[in-house]
């Protein structure tokens, strides 16, 4: 019964040093957590992407139980590092963003620097995509040889008329479906022509550029993108003329004439970085991609 005793009074003892115990048990937890890192970093360093990335998981763990924000942003930007290393850019650029989100949460001076480095991911981004459309380029016979190319257009079409679509001026394809309606669109072409209305010229061209490349009758396609594409350089519409040298880019394709397919693809993709339109340049590269075969 003694024994006993002096056992409960030494529980007693021990619970008046609580608080000891509880931040020691947070500098182990901050120790294991630096550890991890270290450990994670060193696998990094040897390129052991795997065996980093099963680190930085079990920090990622630790830091969400000691409920450390600061933390949890710094493993999710050291697993985006891991990411970017292995070319997976846009894997990267998830950790990146999610660890800017973190750090604006809790205003963290890191979010300026977070957000800094994911500019600078986005640009390498389009750096690397604008590489393979110039090493396609290099690639390409300097001869006059016109070879025709199999394209698999329905493959394409949803994402073409999802450029159009996005323009502000552009509700036309859906509601012109039939063919009389068609004819009234021409109409309607020949008078905005008449009375110099260029921007209602210019968008009745790209619907029946479009309606004519839905139909399969790419030479009429063809001729009206080109009439649109010198409106549109006329009224410096970059995000339309962006759709239209997306549009001539496939065409280009298909009659065979691979080196100005490519320079249309490269004209599109900076005619959007110019206004920052990142969704039209991945429709863009997405369409390039399915013509040429390379996996995004």
């Amino acid at each position: 019964m003694i024994i006993l005793i002096l056992g409960l009074f030494d529980i007693f003892k021990r619970e008046k040093s609580l608080e000891h115990y509880l931040e020691r048990l947070q500098e182990l937890q901050e120790e294991t957590f630096d550890i991890l890192i270290n450990i994670a970093g060193s696998y990094f360093d040897r390129g052991k992407h795997e065996d980093a990335k099963e680190y930085l998981e079990k920090a990622f763990k630790l830091a969400l139980e000691m409920d450390d924000k600061e933390l949890e942003a710094l493993v999710l930007d050291s697993m985006g590092e891991v990411y970017l290393d292995k070319r997976e850019i846009d894997t990267a650029l998830e950790y990146f963003k999610e660890a800017f989100k973190i750090y604006s949460s809790i205003k963290s001076p890191l979010r300026d620097e977070m957000k800094e480095k994911i500019s600078e991911v986005e640009k390498m981004k389009e750096a690397i995509e604008l590489a393979k459309l110039r090493e396609k380029l290099g690639e390409t016979p300097q001869t006059s040889e016109v070879r025709k190319f199999e394209v698999n257009v329905k493959s394409i079409l949803p994402k073409l008329k999802a450029l159009v679509g996005r323009l502000e001026n552009v509700s036309l394809y859906e509601s012109y479906p039939s063919e009389s309606a068609v004819e009234e669109v021409k109409e309607a072409l020949e008078i905005a022509s008449a009375i110099d209305d260029e921007l209602s010229e210019a968008f009745l061209l790209l619907f029946l550029g479009t309606y004519s490349f839905d139909k399969g009758d790419y030479e009429e396609a063809f001729n009206y993108f080109k009439q649109a594409e010198e409106i549109f350089v006329k009224m410096g519409d970059k995000k339309s003329l962006g759709a239209v040298n997306v549009f001539l880019a496939v065409l280009y394709f298909i009659r065979g004439d691979e080196k100005e397919s490519l320079e249309n693809f490269k004209t599109a993709l900076k005619l959007f970085k110019d206004i920052d339109d990142s969704e039209a340049s991945k429709l863009t590269m997405d369409i390039f991609n399915s013509l040429y075969g390379i996996k995004g």
